[in-house]
């Protein structure tokens, strides 16, 4: 049977590689106008950043670096993929570990933000003496992606499988938030600061969009 199941899997891959275009039809979202709307109190600083390693790998991707009036700052990604099956937002930690980085085991947390819990991945990232605070999560068709960094079991693999052969492929959001310290210092509430003050900041249109949870 696991034989019979993985040539099905493989067919369906083959199937799947013929199609030429992915069925998401929407217009690309302006994340260029998003990243750059910020909460009072923080100003954009001329230096950006983009992960090497995600070039390519996303439809759109931008990088934003903020300050706050006390100092702290903090780095905000976000990246957008027209086939959120294929080309999903990966686990951001690889992307540390693949920069050299000492990554601590990520884990499932939630902020709560306007009444709501915003479900979130966090992790930290050490390159020498020097933290990294990372907090991320995905949004799929318009739904916050609940199975980050969850095993990937055949049965979903097949769902998915069976989506892009009936053309049903959603687009996928990636945001990531992170702020830095030194590994002396105790861990950084910068990143978590911000992104709640961001939601609450933007529309409500808009807050949906990047989180995928809508009555804030």
């Amino acid at each position: 049977m696991a034989i019979t199941l993985g040539f099905l899997l493989i067919f369906s891959e083959i199937l799947v590689d013929i199609k030429q275009h992915p069925a998401f039809k929407g217009q690309k979202p302006d994340l260029e106008r998003i990243i750059n709307l910020h909460p009072d109190g923080w100003k954009a600083l001329a230096v950006t950043t983009t992960d090497p390693n995600s070039q390519g790998y996303y439809d759109v991707i931008v990088s934003k670096i903020y300050q706050h009036v006390d100092g702290n700052m903090v780095s905000v990604v976000m990246t957008w993929s027209r086939d959120g099956i294929r080309r999903a937002g990966h686990p951001q930690e690889l992307c540390y570990n693949a920069s050299g980085a000492t990554v601590t085991l990520p884990r499932h947390a939630f902020l709560l933000t306007g009444g709501k819990k915003q479900n979130v991945i966090s992790f930290s990232a050490r390159q020498g003496d020097i933290i990294q605070d990372v907090i991320y999560w995905r949004v799929t068709g318009g739904k916050h992606d609940s199975s980050l960094n969850e095993n990937y079991h055949l049965t979903h693999r097949f769902h998915d499988v069976a989506r892009m052969l009936m053309d049903d492929i959603p687009d996928n959001l990636m945001v990531r938030v992170s702020s830095w310290r030194r590994d002396t210092d105790p861990p950084s509430t910068a990143h978590i600061d911000y992104i709640k003050a961001y939601l609450q900041s933007v529309s409500p249109s808009t807050r949906l969009f990047l989180t995928g949870v809508g009555n804030y």
